[in-house]
C-alpha cells in the first residue's frame, strides 16, 4: 500500500491548497475530506434568514462545484441516497412532486431534509447550512425558480421536457447555494472553508466503528466504499473495490473483504482527493490512460511526457540553440533550476493508471525515486534521444481578427511519446496502440531502459516509404526517426552519432544513405530546371533500396543518366560528390546482398540537410544583394 501512503503524505504537505479554486474553475481543486465535485446547472442565492434573493443558470466554465458527500452518496447508483447539502432538484425541492411526474418523488426530499436536519441541529452546525435548511423547508424552490424564469413549464403546468439544462432535462438540474450574511465575505457555500469544516466534523462524529488502518497502522474509523472520479468527474472506476461478495474478488483467499485490506476513511479520502487533484493539474491523459508524476512536497517537476522544448526550455531560449554543445549547456542549466527545489531527500512518485474494466482502475506503472535520481534520468533521456526538429508550432500573438497565430520553429531535443507514436503508426493509430506505445516508452524515460527496437523499426519502415505520407508528415517522422536511432545505438552499442554530416564515417548503411540523398538531389535539380514537380525515383524506390541496396542503386543510377546528360556541367559537383562517396565503400560491402541497417537514415538525412542548408544560404545571400541594390537605388 505504498502508493496510498505517499499520496496521504502529499495531502498532508499540501493542506494550504485544500479548497483553493484557481483561475480556471474547470480544474479540480484539492478537495477536503468528505467532499466531491459535481457539475451544477443552477445557482440559488438566499439570505441569512432563509429567504430567496436571486437565482441564475450557470455557464459551462463555472459549473464545477465542491459539495459535501457521504460514503453512500458519493458512490450512489439506484436508491434514495442524498448528498448532505447541494443536490439535484428531486432531493432539494419540496414541491418537486407538483411539477414532475415521478414515483416516490416526496421520498427523495424527505430523506434529504432528514439528513440536513441532523447536520443543522448538531453541535457542528454552520449559519449558512441553517439558512439553507430554513429556506428548503418552505417547499417552494421550483416555484421560485419558475418565478425567476430559470425553469419553464409546459401546457400542463409541469416542467417542460423539451427544455434542457446542459445535456439533461430541467427536472435533473443540480442546485448549488450562496448564502449572503452581513459581515461574511464568502457567500458561496462550495468555497467556504467554514462549511467544509462543519461537515467534516459532523460526519466524522457519526463514525464510531474502528478497525486497523493498514496505511497509518492505527485503530481508526475505516471505509469499505472508496471514491471513484479519480481521472475525471464522470469516472466510475475505483482503485480499491471489493463489492462482489458472490464472485471471486476476494473469495478463495479471504472469508471477509476486510481481511484483504482495511483503510481509514480519512486516509482514503486524502489519498484519492490528492491523486485526483494531481491528475487534473499535471497529469498526462491519453484516453482512459493517465500518467502523473509528483513530489510529495508539491515540488515543480519537468513534464515527463513532453518534448524537450515544452518540458525544459522556454520558447525564447530554444530558438537560440543551434548545436549539440549549446543544447547540452542549456539542458544542464534547466536541470540545475529544478535541482534547487529537488534533492536526494525529495520523494518523487510516477504512477500510471488505466481502466481494467468500467468499474476497476489498475496501476499499470509505479516508481518511487529520490529527487536526484529522477532528474538524472530525465536529463539522460533528453540528452541521448535528440535530433534537430522543425515541426513545432508555437503561439505568435493574434491576427487582425483576434485569432491566435502560430509560427514554425526549429529546436534540438527529444520528441514527445505522442509524436513518436504518430511517427511510428500514423495519425490513424488506435487508442489501444497509443496506450501501449506510451507504456513502452515510460520505462525508457524513467528507468533508463533501452528503446524497444520494434518501435524504432516501425518508424524506419514508414520513413522508408515517403510517398505514402504528406511531405510535412514525412519530414517530421524523419527527424524523430533519427533521434530514436541515435538513442538506440548509443544505449546498445555505445555509438555516438552526430547530427551534422560525418564525411569520415565508414559505416556501409550510412554511406549508402548519403548516396541516396545525392541521387535525389540530382533528380530534384533536373526537375526544377524544367519546372516539373513530382516524386523522384530515389523517393519512390527508397523502401526497395533499404532491402536490396546494390540492386536498387543500379536502377536509380540508370534512371539518373538522362537527367545528368540534360544538366551537363550544372550538376558536375553533385556527380563528383557521388563518385567520391561511392569510392569510400569497399567493393565487397558495396556489392553485398545484405539489407541496410537503420543508420542509412542518418546518412540520408545528414547529406540531404547539407543540400538544404546550402540552398537556404543562397536564398539569404540573394535577399541581401537585393536589399543592397534597393538601398543604393534610394540613395
Amino acid at each position: 500500500m505504498s502508493w496510498i501512503h505517499k499520496l496521504y503524505d502529499t495531502y498532508e504537505n499540501c493542506k494550504s491548497e485544500v479548497g483553493v479554486v484557481g483561475a480556471d474553475e474547470r480544474k479540480t481543486p484539492l478537495l477536503p475530506i468528505g467532499h466531491s465535485t459535481q457539475n451544477a446547472q443552477i445557482e440559488v442565492v438566499i439570505n441569512g434568514e432563509g429567504n430567496l434573493v436571486s437565482a441564475r443558470t450557470l455557464g459551462k466554465e463555472e459549473t464545477v462545484t465542491i459539495i459535501p458527500v457521504t460514503e453512500d452518496s458519493a458512490s450512489r447508483g439506484n436508491g434514495v441516497l442524498p448528498h448532505p447539502l447541494c443536490d439535484k432538484l428531486q432531493y432539494v425541492a419540496g414541491d418537486y412532486a407538483i411539477y414532475v411526474e415521478k414515483k416516490n418523488a416526496e421520498g427523495f426530499y424527505n430523506e434529504y431534509i432528514k439528513k440536513l436536519e441532523g447536520w443543522g441541529n448538531s453541535d457542528y452546525c454552520n449559519r449558512k447550512v441553517s439558512a439553507i435548511l430554513r429556506y428548503l423547508k418552505k417547499k417552494q424552490l421550483i416555484a421560485d425558480l419558475i418565478g425567476q424564469k430559470i425553469l419553464l413549464c409546459d401546457d400542463k403546468g409541469l416542467l417542460s421536457k423539451s427544455v434542457k439544462m446542459g445535456a439533461s432535462e430541467q427536472s435533473d438540474a443540480f442546485i448549488r447555494f450562496k448564502v449572503e450574511i452581513e459581515g461574511e465575505i464568502e457567500s458561496s457555500v462550495w468555497l467556504d472553508p467554514a462549511v467544509y469544516e462543519s461537515h467534516i466534523n459532523y460526519y466524522l462524529s457519526l463514525q464510531d466503528e474502528v478497525k486497523l488502518c493498514y496505511v497509518k497502522g492505527k485503530e481508526i474509523p475505516c471505509s469499505e466504499k472508496h471514491p471513484a472520479k479519480v481521472r475525471h468527474t464522470g469516472d466510475k472506476a475505483k482503485l480499491i473495490s471489493a463489492n462482489d461478495e458472490s464472485g471471486f474478488t476476494y473469495r478463495g483467499r479471504f472469508t471477509d473483504k476486510s481481511q484483504a485490506v482495511s483503510i481509514g476513511y480519512e486516509t482514503s479520502q486524502k489519498a484519492h482527493n490528492v491523486l485526483r487533484w494531481l491528475i487534473d493539474k499535471q497529469g498526462y491523459k491519453n484516453g482512459d490512460q493517465v500518467i502523473v508524476a509528483w513530489g510529495t512536497k508539491n515540488q515543480e517537476l519537468p513534464p515527463i511526457l513532453e518534448d524537450t522544448q515544452d518540458s525544459m526550455f522556454g520558447e525564447e531560449e530554444i530558438l537560440t540553440i543551434s548545436t549539440e554543445k549549446e543544447f547540452a549547456k542549456r539542458l544542464n542549466k534547466a536541470i540545475s533550476g529544478y535541482s534547487s527545489d529537488i534533492d536526494t531527500k525529495s520523494e518523487i512518485i510516477i504512477m500510471g493508471l488505466d481502466a481494467a474494466t468500467i468499474g476497476r482502475l489498475s496501476i499499470t506503472y509505479y516508481r518511487e525515486l529520490n529527487g536526484s535520481d529522477f532528474l538524472n534520468r530525465i536529463e539522460n533521456w533528453h540528452k541521448t534521444c535528440i535530433w534537430k526538429h522543425s515541426y513545432k508550432n508555437v503561439p505568435d500573438g493574434v491576427d487582425e481578427k483576434g485569432k491566435p497565430k502560430f509560427k514554425r520553429i526549429t529546436f534540438i531535443g527529444s520528441p514527445s511519446p505522442k509524436d513518436i507514436t504518430l511517427a511510428a503508426y500514423g495519425d490513424k493509430v488506435s487508442d489501444k496502440l497509443k496506450k501501449a506505445t506510451v507504456e513502452k516508452l515510460l520505462p525508457c524515460i524513467i528507468d533508463g531502459a533501452r528503446l524497444p527496437y520494434d518501435l524504432v523499426n516501425s518508424v524506419v519502415n514508414r520513413v522508408s516509404n515517403p510517398i505514402s505520407m504528406e511531405n510535412w508528415e514525412w519530414k517530421k517522422a524523419l527527424t524523430i526517426n533519427c533521434a530514436l536511432i541515435k538513442k538506440y545505438r548509443y544505449d546498445k552499442f555505445k555509438e555516438e552519432w552526430e547530427m551534422s554530416l560525418d564525411e569520415n564515417q565508414k559505416d556501409r548503411s550510412y554511406t549508402y544513405g548519403r548516396l541516396l540523398a545525392i541521387a535525389q538531389q540530382i533528380e530534384e535539380f533536373a526537375l526544377y530546371t524544367v519546372g516539373e514537380k513530382r516524386d523522384t525515383n530515389a523517393e519512390r524506390l527508397m523502401h526497395q533500396f533499404k532491402i536490396h541496396p546494390y540492386k536498387t542503386w543500379g536502377i536509380i543510377t540508370d534512371k539518373l543518366k538522362p537527367y545528368i546528360s540534360r544538366l551537363g556541367s550544372k550538376c558536375s559537383k553533385l556527380t563528383e560528390l557521388m563518385t567520391k562517396v561511392n569510392s569510400t565503400m569497399p567493393y565487397d560491402e558495396f556489392t553485398s546482398q545484405k539489407k541496410l541497417e537503420d543508420s542509412y537514415i542518418l546518412g540520408y538525412y545528414c547529406q540531404r540537410q547539407v543540400f538544404i542548408d546550402e540552398k537556404n544560404q543562397r536564398i539569404e545571400e540573394n535577399q541581401k544583394k537585393k536589399l543592397e541594390k534597393t538601398i543604393k537605388g534610394e540613395n
